[in-house]
């Protein structure tokens, strides 16, 4: 593995890194990529939170979503605050999501939106939560605790419709409501699809921003065709007057849905829509972020999220870029090739960068790379390899795990060896440094940081290891990312009861190298 001093400054240097300029206006550059989707928080778990948003508020950036890590399902709201777009501090639930609340109507709240209204001095939670209308709840801080008032009512003219996907903003101290209602008696319904039909329409909240003034417009193109009615997940922004609409096409935690673009000089409209991509770069629209860039100038970044599909809602990731602005005011396509990398200014949140056991580690994957879910403790035993690169005490080796319904315990073995030739090798025995036994139960449906902690005199140039076995007909999943040949990160894989020589020599180890793979893992020594 890479010592912490080569991983932090490959971690500065690519993806979602930051670099402050020189100048005194403390502006930061921030690198998205198109294929590093997975966030982590700075201890090294991943980021739970679907139909996701972030949201500047006080200095400090904040991400908000549904929490898929307890039940697989939507539950509960969870926020991770930031200054620089990178180090993400979780900050807990919203609210607690294992007391009776509201949101049980619908088995959890979905796509959480947060406006603060200046005159009360109060952040405002909306959620959809199933009728009547949406969900609201207040807090004087953006991290919360929330509490429920109750709901807002929408226009009657669907109330017998379902509310569905929203968001809610601010603009020049109005604010707003952009909605979509699901029609599942679209009398056009397909076969196979569409299954129902879901339109946008865009309301004035009241001016404590706790309900809407039941009174909305349309947001439709002139077409009023298949893809207007099947717009969902949608955002708010305003620039050069003109008021845009970022959407989506109905998708159902899906890997990629049409990306639409709305604008329309009042909310009344006429609204003009542009398809900026076939199926939003292999994700779905959740949001743009507005970013200063201190000089009076806003960037705003294009926000998806690339979802699986399936039952593993959980293991989606984020994508991040630049929209390009045209004379016109139209937005020029997103850039979808798997290469694409965007540097954006803006300016930093203000206080220090926070830091975690992730981000202090000492061994560590480096938080850059690719990672890729792989789901096969079913097939293989896993048995990750690395250098040490410090003398001291191993306190901590940490990978992140995801489980689901296995009844079979996953286990963790730390150890010590001489070489990789010897530890393919029969009869071999290593040094064991310490285990660790998780069932699934104590385990997350998304990729948080399983650890064994120990107590182990290591020395610098000291081979370690840490196998990851759980054999089960529901495999549990790991996070794996590209190394070069060479590496001292070496994985080693055996397959299910293979415990002897194979080969028509008879002499082909049943342990064997998964080439050019590593384990997401990090390490703690003191």
């Amino acid at each position: 593995m890479r010592s912490f001093i080569t991983w932090f400054l490959a971690f500065c240097a690519l993806v979602a890194s930051v670099v402050t300029a020189a100048d005194s206006s403390k502006q930061s550059t921030v690198v998205f990529t198109n294929t590093r989707r997975l966030l982590f928080d700075v201890d090294g778990n991943q980021i739970d939170a679907y139909g996701s948003k972030i949201n500047y508020f006080n200095g400090t950036y904040y991400l908000y979503g549904n929490s898929f890590s307890v039940t697989g399902t939507a539950f509960g709201i969870k926020s991770y605050s930031s200054i620089d777009l990178v180090n993400w501090k979780y900050q807990g639930y919203l609210y607690n999501p294992f007391v009776p609340n509201p949101c049980d109507d619908l088995g959890g709240c979905g796509r959480p939106h947060i406006v603060f209204n200046d005159q009360t001095g109060t952040y405002v939670l909306w959620m959809n939560a199933g009728n009547p209308g949406y969900v609201v709840a207040t807090s004087s801080s953006p991290a919360g605790p929330f509490t429920f008032a109750g709901r807002a009512a929408i226009d009657p003219a669907f109330t017998a419709l379902q509310p569905a996907d929203f968001t809610v903003e601010s603009l020049g101290g109005q604010g707003y409501l952009v909605f979509s209602v699901l029609n599942f008696r679209y009398p056009q319904a397909g076969s196979l699809w569409p299954p129902i039909q879901q339109t946008l329409h865009i309301s004035q909240l009241t001016p404590d921003f706790l309900n809407t003034t039941q009174t909305s417009y349309n947001v439709t193109s002139a077409a009023v065709d298949l893809i207007d009615q099947e717009a969902e997940s949608p955002d708010l922004f305003m620039r050069n007057g003109i008021f845009y609409v970022s959407a989506s096409n109905t998708c159902g935690y899906c890997n990629g849905s049409t990306a639409l673009i709305y604008r329309s000089k009042t909310i009344q409209g006429p609204w003009t829509r542009q398809i900026i991509a076939g199926d939003g770069c292999a994700s779905q629209a959740e949001g743009v972020l507005p970013l200063s860039t201190g000089d009076n100038k806003t960037t705003y970044v294009w926000h998806g999220t690339s979802v699986p599909g399936g039952p593993r809602t959980g293991f989606s990731g984020h994508i991040f870029q630049p929209l390009q602005f045209n004379a016109d005011g139209s937005i020029q396509d997103l850039i979808c090739g798997a290469d694409a990398q965007f540097s954006v200014a803006f300016t930093p949140g203000t206080g220090a960068s926070v830091m975690g056991s992730a981000t202090t580690s000492t061994d560590a994957s480096p938080a850059n790379a690719t990672y890729s879910p792989v789901c096969d403790s079913d097939q293989w035993t896993l048995y990750q390899t690395w250098t040490a690169s410090k003398t001291g005490t191993l306190q901590q080796v940490s990978v992140n795990i995801a489980a689901s319904y296995q009844k079979a315990p996953l286990t963790l073995n730390v150890f010590k060896f001489s070489n990789l030739s010897a530890l393919e090798s029969p009869q071999y025995r290593w040094t064991e440094l310490g285990n660790a036994t998780y069932n699934a139960t104590s385990l997350s449906y998304v990729f948080n940081t399983t650890s064994v902690f120990l107590n182990a005199s290591v020395t610098k140039g000291d081979k370690l290891g840490v196998q990851i076995s759980g054999s089960d007909f529901a495999p549990y999943c790991h996070l794996e990312y590209d190394v070069p040949v060479g590496s001292d990160q070496v994985l080693l894989q055996q397959g299910a009861g293979q415990n002897s020589w194979r080969g028509l020599n008879g002499k082909k180890s049943v342990i064997y190298q998964r080439v050019g793979k590593a384990v997401k893992t990090f390490t703690v020594v003191t």
